[in-house]
């Protein structure tokens, strides 16, 4: 594809998809970033690696009442969120998902659905995606395949409502 075709492609996109695509791309940036190699860390940097991290959370599957009590807001307890009845550790990217932070709607819950949706609107912090699209079902695999990758898995959701197939 030439940048000519790519130009015309994302011209006659509409404002929303380009909106979300946008959103995406930066999310995606969020999780893949890495530091330049050979550079110092800042002052910043070298306190956030020496900061101190409650106790991971130890394996087993939560009710959604008890998965609820991981919200980011008590800083002695790990952070936890699941995304298609899995729940994960998510307590080192706390910057994302503590208290106050950008994603701490999606902390304690399984957010499967605002995760799909990009959404921090609190109609999708559900475990529902019966009626996901299929680029919805794509995103959301996304998410999931980079928290698969960053953070340890703790369990599932007992009582948990995740209604996807895939």
């Amino acid at each position: 594809m030439s940048l000519e075709d790519l130009l015309r492609s994302f011209a006659s996109a509409s404002p929303l998809h380009i909106a979300l695509a946008l959103l995406f791309i930066l999310i995606a940036r969020s999780f893949t970033a890495s530091k330049d190699v050979g550079s110092k860390p800042t002052r910043d940097e070298s306190d956030s690696e020496e900061e101190d991290f409650p106790a991971p959370q130890p394996a087993g599957d939560l009710t959604k009442r008890e998965l609820a009590t991981f919200d980011g807001k008590d800083p002695t307890k790990p952070i936890l969120l699941a995304a298609k009845g899995v729940i994960y550790d998510v307590t080192r990217g706390r910057d994302f998902y503590g208290a106050g932070a950008s994603y701490n709607a999606f902390a304690g819950k399984d957010c499967s659905r605002a995760l799909g949706k990009v959404s921090l609107d609190a109609e999708n912090l559900s475990a529902n995606v019966r009626d996901f699209a299929a680029s919805e079902r794509d995103t959301l695999n996304g998410w999931v395949a980079k928290f698969q990758d960053k953070y340890p898995v703790v369990g599932k959701v007992k009582d948990g409502d995740y209604n996807g197939t895939f």
